[in-house]
């Protein structure tokens, strides 16, 4: 039986320091510190699906050398995408990496935050191979967190990048499509500040700790020392 497949996608430079564009208050090291969390994070979860799915990592040629095996699954193999290429690459990648035309694709952005594993699970269940039927998941701020999706449905992934992640965007590329839509809400999408403020407020909360570890927890408080005047909310 073919696996689905999950594929964390990051859409620029993470941990090059040369090459990142810093978080607003943070340190580029900091900044580079707290995108390897987030990325890390996804593996940490995806840890516990035995293997039943295949994992791919897309990710920017600027950050090859900055990357540390230890964080990769030993079956992740990552694609290297070149800036000006990431909607020809991404495209190329999505169709080589499901297994055939009846699997399943879920997207995941790497600064994303708070998908638990069983509502991974869900996603793809959504997804019916006899319908034209798609995923999606947003953030408060009307970021796309997460895509499923058939393998078949190759124009899916171009429109996403097009729509740099914006969920109505998206929802207006798609308008003239007949698919059936189904949205999940209530991630986080860290791409500033005051996100990260969020991140801070959810991570002290018990149940967070069903898409972050005890592990990631410490790791990120790491961090949370270091601005926690900042972070005073």
């Amino acid at each position: 039986m073919a696996k689905d497949t999950i594929l964390i996608f990051v859409n620029s430079p993470i941990l090059n320091p040369r090459e990142i564009i810093p978080y607003p208050n943070l340190s580029t090291n900091y900044s580079v510190y707290l995108n390897t969390l987030l990325f890390s994070n996804w593996f940490d979860i995806l840890s516990e699906t035995q293997n039943k799915f295949d994992i791919s990592i897309f990710m920017n040629e600027l950050d090859k050398e900055y990357l540390p095996r230890y964080i990769l699954p030993n079956e992740a193999n990552p694609v290297f995408y070149k800036n000006e290429l990431i909607g020809e690459e991404f495209q190329n990648t999505f169709i080589s990496r499901s297994s055939n035309a009846e699997s399943k694709t879920l997207v995941l952005f790497f600064n994303s935050i708070g998908l638990k594993m069983d509502e991974i699970f869900r996603l793809f269940s959504l997804i019916q191979i006899d319908e034209q039927t798609f995923a999606i998941g947003k953030s408060d701020t009307q970021k796309i967190n997460c895509v499923c999706m058939k393998q078949s449905d190759v124009e899916i992934p171009g429109l996403f990048i097009k729509a740099e992640r914006n969920y109505q965007t998206f929802l207006k590329l798609m308008s003239d499509k007949d698919y059936f839509v189904h949205t999940i809400k209530n991630f986080l999408s860290i791409d500033d500040f005051e996100d990260i403020k969020k991140l801070y407020i959810e991570l002290s909360k018990k149940e967070s700790l069903s898409y972050c570890s005890q592990k990631m927890h410490e790791s990120f408080n790491d961090l949370f020392i270091e601005y926690k005047e900042l972070l005073n909310v």
